[in-house]
């Protein structure tokens, strides 16, 4: 799905070098020295939703208050993931348009009024939003967090594909929201590792660290050894400490997302039952059961029994949806098993030293059962037994979204950096381009 570009012009001195998390429920975009970019809001997340009204297309925060019926969220699921693919991504069955396999092998979407909106264009405009909100000039170089493309389970030749493909993509997105050179193009595994070298506290032997990260679509587990720079080989105002990764692992279909998918197949098949009347997936009665099984999700990280009520779900009805912590479990148990696996995968890897914390990011990870599924994988480990103990659980919470978008830029002004003055070496980070416009 690649395209001839043009070469890009030489990265100027007061051109940003930003790293973008691209998370599939919301964007993040960072400078280098940490400054998070904000949105139109002022927020420091971006949603990555389009929406379609009868006059426009709407991106991000604009869309956010639209209709189920208009909007298509996870943007870069649809930019990213081949066609065939997506019939595995929970997201894709809630669409409300028709999807089709586009010529590139993405997909592409019918809305009416607007005809067919391919993946790449329509994450090509949000990253756009992206670049026009955060005040990123036009051709600025960028590093962007490649969300995983495949399964855990996928072999690594199909692994690697998605993720040439998926690559491709995001570079052909990038030249349509007006990036400059997509200089890296680091895993969530490689943003967390350089975000940690700079967030770790400081100290005399290097650390190992395992950070796990369960968001709205995807997963990934990672092991990192953090490693002290002598201070003669540390630059002023550089990481004081280097990240290598040891391991990662991924999975594009281990989120919140699929476990709202199987609260929805539970509670649509028992409404059923009750009332005669199928849920439907893409319908009013599927939105808004969705809406209520994402609340009832939420509400069971916290409670052990929780219930909600879904608003004229059936024949003008509102429909009340109960369920244990329990039961909840059991649904999840497949999702759970998966995530266990990758996680003892990453713990067993060679030359892996006693752990000195864990990390724990994502939403999906304040569920208590994901919380027990990496305790248990670290109890069975040597590495990682002192910190999965019940009364001594070290779970760290040094990461989120924006972390990860700062680690992606650390990444972007490095091979910027080393790539010398043709390549643009030089390029400002955010504190250091305001500096210079007020100066001259």
């Amino acid at each position: 799905c690649s395209r001839p570009r043009a070469a890009q012009p030489p990265v100027s001195r007061r051109q940003m070098v930003v790293g973008i998390n691209l998370g599939s429920q919301a964007a993040v975009v960072a400078s280098a020295d940490g400054a998070i970019l904000r949105n139109e809001d002022g927020g420091v997340r971006t949603s990555s939703i389009v929406a379609f009204t009868a006059a426009e297309r709407k991106l991000g925060e604009a869309a956010g208050g639209s209709q189920a019926k208009d909007r298509v969220c996870s943007v870069p699921r649809l930019g990213l993931l081949k066609h065939s693919a997506l019939a595995d991504a929970a997201v894709a069955r809630h669409w409300p348009f028709p999807r089709s396999e586009h010529a590139s092998g993405l997909s592409q979407l019918a809305v009416p009024g607007f005809g067919d909106q391919s993946g790449v264009a329509l994450l090509g405009a949000l990253l756009g939003k992206l670049r026009s909100t955060s005040g990123a000039s036009a051709g600025s170089p960028v590093a962007l967090s490649l969300p995983p493309c495949a399964a855990a389970g996928a072999s690594p030749e199909e692994a690697e594909a998605s993720r040439r493909f998926a690559k491709a993509a995001l570079a052909d997105a990038a030249a349509v929201g007006g990036w400059g050179e997509v200089v890296a193009l680091p895993t969530p595994a490689e943003a967390a590792g350089e975000a940690l070298a700079r967030k770790y506290p400081r100290g005399e032997a290097a650390v190992d660290t395992l950070v796990v990260d369960v968001g709205h679509s995807c997963a990934f587990v990672a092991a990192v050894r953090l490693h002290p720079l002598a201070k003669e080989g540390a630059k002023e105002g550089a990481a004081a400490w280097r990240a290598e990764l040891l391991y990662e692992e991924s999975d594009a279909f281990l989120g919140c997302d699929q476990m709202d998918d199987a609260l929805f197949d539970h509670f649509g098949a028992k409404v059923g039952a009750s009332h005669g009347t199928p849920i439907k997936p893409a319908s009013r009665a599927g939105w808004r059961l969705l809406d209520g099984c994402e609340r009832l999700r939420k509400l069971l990280s916290t409670l052990p029994e929780a219930a909600v009520s879904v608003e004229n779900l059936v024949d003008g009805c509102d429909v009340p949806l109960k369920l244990a912590r329990d039961d909840f479990v059991a649904l999840l148990a497949p999702l759970l098993a998966k995530l266990g696996a990758m996680t003892r995968r990453a713990l067993s890897t060679a030359g892996l030293e006693r752990l000195a914390s864990v990390e724990l990011a994502g939403g999906g990870t304040r569920i208590p059962a994901v919380q027990e599924a990496v305790t248990q994988a670290l109890l069975e480990s040597a590495a990682g037994a002192a910190v999965g103990g019940l009364e001594d659980r070290r779970f760290g919470a040094k990461l989120d979204d924006a972390s990860l978008a700062v680690g992606a830029a650390l990444v972007a002004k490095r091979a910027v950096d080393a790539a010398g003055p043709a390549a643009g070496a030089g390029a400002t980070t955010a504190g250091e381009a305001g500096a210079a416009a007020a100066g001259g």
